[in-house]
């Protein structure tokens, strides 16, 4: 199969392609707006909303596989901007799927969604059955990115929504908690918004895992279907920075900062994951005391 991965320098993305390239037996493909080169793998520099360019390739390579992760989803970078967020996501995603539905017959469209598509619900955990109610600017750009897809989908082609919950791990951008909370292991104080809210943690490796998961068992997932990928557990900020104590051996000092606090998040958010433990076989292999030990090994720390 021909397999093409956008977004294919960011974090997910440049690890879901180091995993492929060793155990796929699949021509693989990227794409990313900055030059790449990989082994095992063809790599092309383009930004998705240029659609001329989309449709060469697309014509030439008839993709049967698309795992669309190109998109803007830092908190702080939506935020900032608003407008090029929301292009991208949204017009990348509609270039893409033209692309998709013209060239690629009896093919799976993978698209990375967010579990803050669900927003505030009474239900916990968050099952696919959930009413979708986004409070923040990513939840509510991803929101309308799904219903885009499912009004594009063709019954000739699948398109499997992954509601992926937080992710984490090395060479992750450090905007993101656990990167910020080890670049700060070496300070007086370790600076921190909201540590009590609790979210779903996934190492990505695990999230690596459940993507292929996912592909191998395209059979099992209707036309247009949504799926929650997280590893099933409330973890606060505060649980992370124990944890890593634990690993160090170390008093860690936390200073408080209300300027990071965000006010369009729901205190409580994780997810069901039996929908696609059922449908596929996967299982988280790393708990969070695991993934945040390969994290803090890959990023140099010494304990």
């Amino acid at each position: 199969m021909k397999i093409l991965i956008t977004g294919a320098g960011g974090f997910i993305g440049t690890k879901l392609l180091e995993d492929m390239s060793v155990t796929s037996e699949n021509e693989l493909y990227a794409l990313s707006r900055k030059p790449l080169a990989m082994n095992n793998v063809k790599c092309f520099e383009c930004n998705i909303l240029d659609a001329e360019k989309l449709e060469k390739l697309f014509e030439r390579y008839r993709f049967d596989v698309v795992i669309h992760l190109a998109a803007i989803t830092a908190h702080s970078e939506i935020v900032n901007n608003r407008m090029a967020a929301f292009d991208t996501n949204l017009r990348g995603t509609i270039n893409l799927l033209n692309c998709f539905n013209t060239y690629c017959q009896h093919s799976q469209f993978l698209y990375a969604s967010t579990g803050k598509v669900y927003g505030k619900t009474n239900e916990l955990p968050i099952s696919e059955m959930a009413l979708t109610n986004p409070q923040n600017i990513l939840g509510k750009s991803k929101r309308i990115t799904e219903q885009v897809i499912d009004f594009y989908a063709i019954p000739e082609n699948k398109y499997l929504i992954c509601r992926i919950f937080n992710i984490y791990g090395e060479k992750q951008k450090r905007n993101f908690v656990v990167p910020t909370i080890i670049e700060q292991l070496t300070q007086t104080y370790i600076q921190l918004g909201n540590i009590e809210d609790k979210r779903d943690y996934l190492y990505i490796d695990d999230l690596s895992l459940a993507i292929q998961a996912c592909l191998k068992s395209a059979l099992y997932f209707n036309n247009v279907d949504y799926v929650n990928i997280g590893l099933g557990e409330p973890i606060s900020v505060f649980d992370i920075v124990k944890t890593i104590e634990k690993i160090l051996n170390k008093k860690l000092r936390i200073q408080i900062n209300k300027a990071l606090f965000r006010t369009d998040e729901t205190p409580v958010e994780f997810c069901c994951n039996k929908k696609l433990r059922d449908l596929t076989g996967w299982q988280p292999r790393y708990s969070l005391l695991e993934g945040l030990k390969k994290t803090l090994i890959a990023e140099g720390i010494k304990f």
